[in-house]
């Protein structure tokens, strides 16, 4: 069993609400504020230890490897972000090829030619 928006759209109307478009917006949008808190904190945590003692640099790269899953999920928020906006894309092109594929024979047709 195939879901709806996976497989080829056969109404013209389920692409008149474009979710992937504003879902995968969210997500990316998602994914870059994750990354930027995984920055200012981990900028913010590397001036707090190097200012007690410079020399401490496996404080600094313990607080980071606590922060990296951070740093990978945001990534992969924003790649599955782009991956629905293009998955919208590709449904909405299905979509005007097929009504293509519906109109051009009326139109051939409506300039004398045969229609096979």
């Amino acid at each position: 069993m195939a879901t709806r928006s996976i497989t080829r759209p056969s109404e013209p109307d389920v692409a008149s609400s474009p979710w992937q478009f504003n879902v995968g917006l969210g997500m990316a949008a998602m994914g870059v504020m994750a990354l930027m808190v995984f920055f200012i904190i981990s900028a913010v945590v590397s001036g707090w230890v190097s200012d007690q003692d410079p020399a401490q640099l496996g404080r600094i790269l313990a607080y980071d490897s606590w922060l990296f899953p951070i740093a990978t999920a945001a990534v992969a928020f924003i790649k599955i972000g782009i991956a629905l906006i293009l998955w919208g894309v590709v449904r909405q092109l299905w979509v005007r090829v097929d009504s293509l594929k519906d109109s051009l024979p009326a139109l051939k047709a409506s300039r004398g030619e045969a229609v096979a």
